[in-house]
C-alpha cells in the first residue's frame, strides 16, 4: 500500500472514529427540569412534562425539536410556559419552565341564551389559561364591550379577535414596568369602542388610547403624562387623552 493510499485510510478510519465516540457521546443522558421561584413540581408532574416534551434518552442532542416540544408541554399544561430548552453538552438537556400569571378576563359569546355567562382568563401573551364564572374574575382587568367565541375546550388557545389591540397595551405597561401583578393592581378594566381604547387604572383616572397599531406607544405616553405632569386630584377621575397639543387630562371625555 503506499503512503497516499495509507494517508486516505488513516484519514477515513479517524473520521468514523470521531463519529462513533460523538454520536455515543452526544446522546442524551439525561433530562431535567427547572422551574421559576413561582412554579413548584411533584416528580410525578416533573416525569410526566419530560414524557409530555417527546425529549428520551438515548436521542441525539442534536435532534430535539425544540418547538415541537415546547408546545407539547404547554398544550398538556396551558398554565406553563416553556421559557426555553438548553441542551448541556455533552449529553444534558433542561426544560425551564415558569407558570404563566393571569391578568385579564374577557367574556365568552353566549353558547346558549340565558345561559351562565363565562370568562376567559388570559395572560400577558393572550393565552386562554382557564374558563370561569363571574366569582373567577376577581382582581383580575376586565375588557368590557368585547367577547370572543369559545368554551372550555379553548383553554391552552390564544385570543385572536383584536389580539393586537390587547397585546399593544400589554406591551405598552410592560414598557412601564408593569409586569404580571403590577398590571392588574394598575389597571382596573379596558373598555373597547368603535375609535376608542378606554384603559380605566384603580387609582380613577382613565387613559384614552386610539384604535391604532402603535397603541402601546400611546399607553405609554398616557402613562408617562400620569406619572410626570398629572396631580393627584387628577390621577383619581377624569380623562388623560392625546390632542394636537399633546397629552392632556379632562374632567370629560373629548370628543
Amino acid at each position: 500500500m503506499n503512503k497516499r493510499l495509507l494517508g486516505i485510510f488513516i484519514a477515513v478510519a479517524v473520521a468514523v472514529v470521531v463519529i462513533v465516540v460523538c454520536c455515543v457521546m452526544f446522546l442524551t443522558g439525561s433530562v431535567e427540569v427547572r422551574t421559576t421561584d413561582n412554579l413548584t413540581l411533584d416528580d410525578e408532574t416533573v416525569n410526566a412534562v419530560i414524557a409530555t416534551s417527546g425529549i428520551k434518552k438515548g436521542s441525539s442532542v442534536f435532534a430535539i425539536d425544540e418547538n415541537a416540544s415546547a408546545g407539547a408541554v404547554e398544550k398538556a399544561y396551558p398554565s406553563y410556559k416553556v421559557v426555553s430548552i438548553e441542551r448541556k453538552f455533552p449529553n444534558k438537556v433542561v426544560l425551564y419552565i415558569a407558570l404563566r400569571t393571569p391578568l385579564m378576563a374577557i367574556a365568552l359569546e353566549p353558547s346558549e341564551e340565558g345561559g351562565e355567562e363565562l370568562f376567559a382568563i388570559v395572560d400577558n401573551e393572550l393565552k386562554i389559561l382557564s374558563v370561569t364564572n363571574s366569582e373567577g374574575i376577581t382582581g383580575l382587568t376586565f375588557v368590557g364591550n368585547f367577547t370572543i367565541a369559545g368554551d372550555e375546550t379553548s383553554v391552552g388557545s390564544f385570543v385572536a379577535d383584536k389580539s393586537e389591540w390587547l397585546q399593544g397595551i400589554v406591551k405598552g405597561a410592560e414598557k412601564v414596568s408593569f409586569v404580571s401583578s403590577r398590571f392588574t393592581d394598575f389597571v382596573k378594566r379596558i373598555d373597547f369602542g368603535q375609535i376608542n381604547v378606554n384603559v380605566k387604572t384603580n387609582t380613577g383616572v382613565t387613559f384614552v388610547l386610539k384604535n391604532v397599531s402603535g397603541i402601546n406607544e400611546m399607553f405609554v405616553g398616557a402613562y408617562t403624562f400620569y406619572s410626570n405632569y398629572a396631580s393627584e386630584t387628577m390621577r383619581k377621575s377624569g380623562f388623560i387623552s392625546l390632542t394636537n397639543s399633546g397629552w392632556l387630562w379632562s374632567e370629560t371625555a373629548l370628543s
